[in-house]
Formats: C-alpha cells, structure tokens, sequence
C-alpha cells in the first residue's frame, strides 16, 4: 500500500479530499449551469449557506456561555470575599 501511495504521490497531483468553501461554491455555480435537475444532483452535497448560518450561531453559544461562566465565576468571588469581610 505504500508503495501504491508514493507511487500516487510521485506521478499525480492529487487535489485535496475538503475543498474550501469558496471553492466548492465555484465549482457549484460552474456545473449548476450544465447539470439536469440540480436540486437531485447536489442533494447528498452540503448546504453551504446553511453551514455558515450554523456556525455562526456555535459561536454565538460559545460566546454565550463564555460570558454566563465569567459572571458566575465574579459572582463567586464577590460572595467569597463578602464572606471573609
């Protein structure tokens, strides 16, 4: 096998396997013009407007929770420090 892998390595460029997201919107718009029946055609293919709402709102929650632990953790020490007065 690594054998079959160098030889793969050597003799052809092989694109990588997790394009851009840019890039698969380019290579979308190109072959949507061509292509019969699109919504079958990229039906298995990732929604990219919806992957980029989706991770927006991750991080949105992420940050979310990053202030909810901030406060608490003020909170715990305002009242351990009202404790020690």
């Amino acid at each position: 096998m690594e054998k079959l892998d160098r030889y793969l390595q050597e003799h052809f460029d092989l694109p990588a396997k997790n394009p851009s997201e840019e890039a698969q919107r380019r290579w979308r718009k190109a072959v949507g013009t061509i292509v019969k029946n699109r919504r079958r055609r990229f039906r298995w293919v990732p929604d990219l407007d919806r992957r980029s709402l989706d991770k927006a709102k991750v991080r949105s929650t992420q940050e979310k929770i990053r202030v909810a632990l901030y406060v608490q953790q003020a909170a715990l020490i305002f009242t351990d420090d009202e404790l020690a007065l």
